[in-house]
């Protein structure tokens, strides 16, 4: 039996009252990998809104949602509080969702972010790290889980420097690609990657696994991109 999901990314809401998706689902289940606002406001109104549209909504935060790196803590457990009170919303931070036998893991991936001084370069880094850990341990601990038979990666970062197909990134280069973690896919379980923050679509298989982004930025009409496992 086959699972769909709807990849909706860089929404980039200013106006609440201009976000409608009534209508526009064609799956159960919905992938967000950031970049709603940066008002957390509409982020929590747009959430709830598509809560109302999905049986379920799975969500990691990205750049737009952390302006500021020293609030990351309140944004942490501002999204944590947001699971209790909208319905059919997994916050994936820290957190695996089962679906079906499909694990959905989410990170952020730290890539792309302004960094003005030594201590922000130093933050990020640290920030990068523990979700490059966490998906790579988290990755491992499903290998053998019976009842995980495939696994979707979703992060708000570019999983590789071969995905932004010879354009130049805004990020250092000698960052560890995410892709990396891959390693720890000992059974073969990771069938998607999906992702925000690039402009471009992306949708293309690298070593049986397929990399696929939707993003919206200014694009209208835009639609949900539908994942059938």
């Amino acid at each position: 039996m086959s699972v769909g999901f709807d990849l909706i990314s860089d929404l980039n809401v200013t106006n609440i009252a201009e976000f409608n998706w009534e209508g526009k689902p064609t799956s159960l289940y919905c992938l967000v990998p950031g970049n709603i606002s940066s008002d957390l406001n509409i982020v929590n109104k747009v959430l709830l809104h598509l809560s109302k549209c999905y049986q379920g909504v799975f969500y990691i935060d990205g750049k737009l949602e952390n302006p500021s790196l020293m609030d990351r803590d309140h944004i942490i457990q501002r999204f944590t509080e947001s699971v209790s009170t909208i319905p059919n919303l997994i916050y994936l931070h820290n957190n695996v969702v089962v679906v079906d036998g499909i694990a959905i893991i989410g990170i952020n991936g730290w890539s792309d972010y302004p960094s003005s001084t030594d201590d922000d370069t130093f933050q990020l880094k640290s920030y990068r790290y523990d979700d490059l850990i966490y998906l790579e341990r988290t990755t491992q601990k499903l290998q053998l889980h019976p009842d995980v038979k495939k696994i979707i990666v979703m992060s708000n970062s570019v999983p590789s420097l071969e995905l932004y197909f010879g354009e130049i990134p805004n990020i250092d280069v000698h960052e560890i690609g995410l892709h990396t973690v891959l390693e720890a896919d000992t059974e073969q379980k990771i069938t998607h990657w999906v992702f925000g923050s690039h402009n471009k679509i992306v949708d293309t298989i690298k070593d049986n696994i397929n990399y696929i982004n939707n993003p919206k930025f200014d694009s209208a009409p835009y639609y949900a991109k539908r994942i059938t496992l």
